[in-house]
């Protein structure tokens, strides 16, 4: 029997008007999303805000202009300890070539950061170039990668390949993009929302206006329901040729193939300054097999406009516990599941000088 995955990833729905009426709550439900729901707390992500329960913990990672961006809370003394400990596994690796592994390990401009450019691995071509920034600031560690290429040093100007190639050595460029985004990184906690234009990622953000390769990914949990996730992408590089609704054909082939999976609701949703439908469904998840909810929303999907970026919201119960500790059920009903839906997604707007 074939479960509700990402199905709503295919959904990548004929503009039809919101369907399905929200069903009544029981006291005790009504007790659950009142818990839920009332206090919740703005929450920056991307250049995005949305409302969010409070306590939620947040994991997460960005990419900006390919360069991927990786934060992580911790004091300067085990930042020393990490860029230490990174230093030494770089030191420890033999090429197996007559060419250097690594090739810098220095600071980037003072003691609390560092700058690695290294081959990858001992078998790597010996053109290639990993670019590796660190950088404690506000009690925040960020870490910063991109990939790049060398046909310089060593020097293989002969090779017919390397003849047709229009840049030849793309570290310069690159290594300034790193330095770049460790310089505009500022730690942040992750409940406190910026007041300048920048790109929110957890627990940090990058100062600058918006770019055309901006890429954000954060997962929200809850310490209450384990087992219940929020999940929100901004992808100012994402143009869809079809929005949400209008891709109705092939969620619902399937959906039809989902044994016990529906569709709660569908059709455009209002928001400020979002042009958003959502596609709600319910059905047995995978990996637990328990009857689950899988709520997506999307906004801007044909939007191609850095100052409009595609962001899409999703909401997924039944999804598996810490520990690999069996779930009975979800955490929510049918009912609370909508209704803390409908009270959280609807807060999702574009944040105030954020572009």
């Amino acid at each position: 029997m074939k479960r509700l995955t990402s199905l709503l990833i295919v959904i990548h729905a004929l503009v039809l008007p919101a369907c399905g009426k929200t069903p009544p709550l029981t006291p005790q439900e009504q007790k659950t999303v009142n818990a839920l729901t009332s206090n919740l707390t703005p929450r920056c992500v991307g250049r995005h805000l949305i409302d969010l329960p409070a306590g939620v913990t947040v994991k997460g990672s960005a990419t900006v202009e390919s360069a991927r961006l990786e934060t992580k809370i911790m004091p300067l003394d085990a930042f020393n300890e990490e860029i230490s400990a990174r230093e030494a596994e770089l030191k420890a690796v033999k090429s197996m070539d007559a060419h250097p592994f690594l090739y810098l390990n220095v600071p980037a401009w003072d003691e609390h950061s560092r700058y690695f450019m290294h081959r990858g691995s001992e078998h790597s071509h010996i053109a290639i170039r990993k670019l590796e920034g660190y950088r404690w600031e506000n009690g925040v560690r960020v870490k910063v990668t991109l990939d790049a290429s060398d046909f310089t040093s060593p020097d293989l100007a002969d090779n017919p390949i390397v003849q047709r190639m229009e840049i030849k050595n793309s570290v310069p460029r690159k290594a300034n993009h790193v330095f770049e985004l460790l310089t505009n990184f500022r730690g942040r906690a992750d409940d406190e929302i910026p007041t300048e234009p920048g790109l929110c990622l957890p627990r940090g953000y990058i100062r600058g206006k918006a770019r055309e390769e901006e890429r954000t990914k954060s997962r929200f949990r809850l310490a209450s329901h384990e087992d219940l996730g929020f999940t929100i992408l901004t992808d100012s590089s994402v143009v869809e040729r079809d929005s949400l609704l209008q891709r109705h054909r092939q969620i619902e082939q399937a959906l039809s193939q989902v044994e016990g999976g529906r569709t709660v609701r569908k059709g455009k949703v209002a928001l400020t300054g979002v042009d958003a439908e959502e596609w709600l469904l319910e059905g047995p998840r995978p990996t637990t097999e328990v009857h689950g909810h899988l709520f997506a929303l999307e906004g801007n999907a044909l939007a191609d406009d850095v100052l409009t970026p595609f962001v899409r919201l999703e909401m997924d119960t039944a999804n598996p516990l810490p520990d690999y500790r069996p779930l009975g059920r979800a955490s929510l009903t049918d009912a609370e599941a909508l209704a803390v839906w409908d009270a959280i997604s609807r807060t999702l707007r574009p944040r105030p000088n954020a572009f």
